[in-house]
Formats: C-alpha cells, structure tokens, sequence
C-alpha cells in the first residue's frame, strides 16, 4: 500500500512539473485561446459605456477555460496575468467574493503582462498583452485622484 502511495505522488509530481516550472511555452491552440480572452478583457474600454457589466462579463468563465484550453499549455505568467487583472475586474463589477482592492491586482497583472516579448511568445500575444495592457493602464490612470476607486467597501 505504501509503495502505491509513493508511486502515485511521484507520478502526479512529474506530471505537473511543467506547469510549476513555468517555462512551458505556448502551444498554437493555447496561444489562440489565451489572445481572444486577453483581447476581450482589453476591449472593455471599446465598447461604448464602461459599466459594472462590462466588467463582469469580459471574465466569465475564464477559470474552466484556463484549466481546459490552457493549464500546461503556456507560461504561467499568462494566466497569472489574467487572474490579476479578472480579480480586479470582478472587484470593480461588485462580484460575490471579488477583491476589495482592485488596483493592486491590476498593477500585478501588469507587471506579468510585461513577459509578453517576441523573443518568447508568438505574435499574437504579444499583440494581444500589448492591447490589455494599454487598457489596464489606462483604467489606472483614471482611477488616480478619485478617492475610493481603488479601495471598495
């Protein structure tokens, strides 16, 4: 019994240790799935009036989308970078159980957006981390000066 149980933990460490490692590069589908996401959450801005829907929606589902289309298949400051900046999202669309400082997530997911290079991603993400990017820094600018726009109750 106890071999099993050694046999199995080593098993599930090899299996996951691309993905702890995050040097994983990015597949052709996961790149694909990763750039419309991103460019969705980008296109907040875009579409009109930005409102607390605009910002709930741009995050729907991302979590089943990263662990089906994504986990293992690319970096993983690409989906910490998402994560960051949905919490903030979902802080600032009044989500169940959203972060109450949305800004400092953003600003983290910033930072990761910043491994986007084309020395190591394909073309599409960096385009699309440079669109999001424009976005998020954008909407912290704006936030700059208003009392309790990073800080929600």
């Amino acid at each position: 019994m106890r071999t099993r149980y050694l046999t199995g933990l080593v098993a599930m460490a090899v299996i996951a240790t691309p993905a702890w490692a995050g040097d994983t590069p990015f597949t052709p589908d996961a790149a694909a799935t990763w750039s419309a996401r991103t460019l969705r959450m980008a296109n907040v801005l875009s579409d009109g009036d930005l409102t607390r829907a605009s910002f709930g929606t741009a995050c729907d589902g991302l979590t089943g989308e990263q662990i089906h289309h994504e986990y293992g298949k690319e970096p993983r400051w690409a989906l910490g970078a998402q994560l960051e900046i949905c919490a903030g999202y979902d802080g600032w669309a009044g989500k169940f159980g959203a972060s109450k400082g949305p800004c400092s997530l953003m600003k983290k997911g910033l930072d990761q957006l910043a491994n986007a290079t084309p020395e190591n991603s394909p073309q599409e993400v960096v385009a699309a981390a440079t669109a999001l990017r424009e976005t998020v820094t954008t909407l912290l600018a704006a936030t700059e000066g208003h009392k309790g726009a990073c800080h929600l109750r």
